[in-house]
């Protein structure tokens, strides 16, 4: 195997390891939800916007955690009764 294949490799073989390490283990069903886990609420983007926080989904296998966000409000409704 020539270097530049070797080192591409290596490259490849290192991020892939880093994807995995980053992401938390995700919990069986059937024990309840795990507590949350801790997040960095950034500024947000834009004034105005919500925090919406992290919270964990049931996917009909696991619990997937679902990372929070920033949302703009939604618009306010009008009441046709006036």
């Amino acid at each position: 195997m020539n270097r530049t294949a070797r080192l591409l490799g290596l490259l490849l073989s290192s991020f892939l390891a880093a994807c995995v390490a980053g992401t938390p283990e995700t919990p069986a069903r059937g024990q309840g939800a795990p507590p949350p886990l801790p997040e960095v609420k950034t500024a947000p983007p834009a004034p105005g916007m919500l925090w919406i926080p992290g919270a964990w989904h049931d996917d009909g296998v696991q619990y997937v955690w679902i990372p929070g966000r920033w949302e703009s409000p939604r618009p306010a409704t009008q009441n046709p009764d006036g």
